[in-house]
């Protein structure tokens, strides 16, 4: 099952769209689920759509989840990293309309090649590519995340949030 997230400030149709002309083009039958946003004019039969979801509601897919297709949030890093979860993300533009600014291609840009679980895509191409390996190695086996460098990873993000203890 693959869960799709595009967060709740924004509509994310692009993404949306773009993953439904790959499932169409590969003939992916597997159950997809997503959190659209209550702005997303986005609807798709093949596809159990929620506009939101409680936090209950979001951990049971993800959690369910093979594999998660994601705006370039830092929550949906994060919880990809902390649930050994594979991802696809794709980040949201400012020249399309779909964000205030172009933090989150800053974001994939930095994360790009850091996790072999993740995969940050800059196009359709490289998001197509990226959904394919995704349902590809679905039953192989993949690398596991470093939990010692994700924690890390965290525990930075958090101090420099103000969040706890010291950066390491």
């Amino acid at each position: 099952m693959i869960f799709i997230t595009v967060g709740t400030q924004l509509p994310f149709d692009r993404l949306l769209e773009y993953f439904d002309e790959w499932r169409t083009e590969v003939g992916y039958t597997g159950k997809v689920v997503a959190q659209i946003g209550e702005d997303s004019h986005f609807s798709s039969p093949l596809i159990e759509i929620f506009k939101t979801l409680s936090s209950e509601q979001y951990y049971y897919w993800f959690c369910q989840a093979d594999g998660i297709v994601s705006h370039t949030g830092m929550g949906s890093i994060l919880s990809c990293l902390d649930h050994d979860k594979r991802g696809v993300f794709l980040p949201r533009q400012y020249a399309l309309g779909e964000h205030r600014n172009d933090h989150q291609l800053d974001t994939a840009q930095a994360f790009a090649g850091k996790y072999p679980t993740l995969e940050f895509c800059a196009d359709k191409p490289a998001f197509f590519s990226a959904l394919n390996k995704l349902i590809a190695t679905h039953d192989s086996q993949v690398a596991t995340v470093d939990k010692e460098s994700s924690s890390e990873l965290g525990d930075n993000i958090a101090t420099y949030l103000g969040i706890k203890g010291p950066l390491l």
